[in-house]
């Protein structure tokens, strides 16, 4: 059965929030004010999920997108830039609001006009072609190219669809100033392996070196095939710029990095702290970090390998960063933050909901300064942001 609708506003994911039958259904693809026929395609109890069929009435800041592709995964590629900004702003405001009940200063979202060709990892999910799974599902799509890559990756996504990829599960391409290549399955290279400086398949090194270089700033880091680094690099930059700001330069503190992944910003805080501890699970990631700690010539700065929940309960610091993965803090890891009691924490999250929880115990001894939302995933619902927080 189909119905004619209104979309009335987006919510957190960036689909349309329409009503059929006085139950709120989502919509992906439909904006604000626009009016289109749907049909449902999953009704729950509270809710409902339908398919646009046909747009009747078209909003003012639709635009025709680059990337072809339908539910691809970058949710407002269909809507104009500058909305896409208000909708994140406001987005982060009533999340925070809502969830963790607080009402702080939130800044202007900081961005910048790099909307395409910004990333600098992809995972492709393999059917003997290349392609991604659809908004919120498991269904396949096959691509020949991605829009939020280099062309230097999309030649490469070229080259792989002209391959024999039957027993290919999986392909992450990782581009900084080399490419890495990180197969799981196997396939025939002898046409890729010129076009990239690393390969591995099925965790086996087959080609380069363990670790591709970039610069950030005036770092010289290398990154592995594991650890985590911002996919934006362009907005790192500003990111971290932000975090260091709010931390206030004090040579003669001491400063804690829970979840340091290679140790990007650990490394970018030493100039301005007395020594920093930088804290991740992953083996391959504290590696990485003490090589980047070397190749820099730095010595004011400790990485230990661990579970940061456990290590932080061992450690004493005048100030806290943290950047958790998209579920936020773990329970135990806010207590002990709470129980070292720095003067200042900035909270690096890419997930609004889960910083909302984690800010409203936070709050428990520690006043939210300010929020900026900043612009890394353009094109898609996702926003991170970082957050001050000073000792009560």
């Amino acid at each position: 059965m189909k119905h004619e609708v209104k979309c009335l506003r987006l919510d957190d994911k960036g689909r349309g929030i329409v009503h059929i039958n006085n139950k709120i259904t989502f919509v992906n693809n439909l904006l604000p004010g626009e009016q289109g026929i749907v049909k449902i395609i999953n009704n729950k109890k509270k809710y409902a999920e339908a398919k646009l069929i046909n747009l009747t009435k078209e909003s003012k800041d639709r635009i025709k997108p680059i990337c072809p592709y339908h539910n691809c995964g970058c949710q407002l590629k269909h809507l104009n830039y500058k909305k896409q900004l208000e909708y994140k702003q406001t987005k982060v405001k009533d999340i925070i609001n809502k969830f963790s009940k607080l009402n702080p200063k939130i800044n202007d979202i900081i961005y910048d006009n790099n909307i395409n060709n910004y990333r600098n990892k992809i995972t492709l999910k393999v059917k003997n072609k290349v392609g991604y799974y659809t908004n919120e599902s498991h269904n396949f799509l096959p691509i020949n190219r991605c829009e939020l890559v280099s062309e230097k990756v999309n030649e490469l996504i070229k080259i792989l669809n002209s391959q024999d990829l039957s027993q290919v599960k999986e392909i992450t391409i990782k581009e900084f100033d080399e490419i890495m290549l990180i197969i799981d399955g196997k396939m025939d290279i002898k046409n890729i392996k010129y076009k990239v400086d690393t390969i591995y398949m099925n965790d086996k090194l087959i080609k380069g070196s363990p670790f591709i270089k970039t610069k950030l700033k005036d770092l010289n880091l290398n990154v592995s095939k594991d650890s985590f680094f911002q996919i934006n690099k362009n907005m790192t930059e500003k990111l971290y710029d932000i975090a260091i700001n709010y931390l206030n330069e004090n040579k003669n503190k001491t400063i804690l990095d829970l979840y340091c992944g290679t140790g990007t910003i650990s490394l970018l805080l030493s100039k301005y702290f007395k020594k920093v501890i930088g804290i991740e699970i992953n083996k391959e990631a504290i590696e990485c970090a003490n090589q980047n700690k070397k190749q820099n010539n730095i010595t004011n700065v400790e990485f230990i390998c661990g579970d940061a929940s456990k290590e932080i309960k061992k450690l004493k610091a005048d100030l806290i960063i943290v950047d958790p993965p998209r579920s936020g803090l773990t329970k135990e890891a806010v207590e002990d933050i709470l129980k070292i009691n720095p003067e200042i924490m900035v909270y690096i999250s890419c997930d609004p909901i889960t910083l909302a929880r984690d800010l409203k115990i936070l709050n428990q001894k520690y006043n939210i300064e300010e929020v900026t939302p900043v612009e890394m995933f353009p094109n898609t619902y996702h926003i991170e942001n970082v957050v001050k927080l000073k000792r009560k």
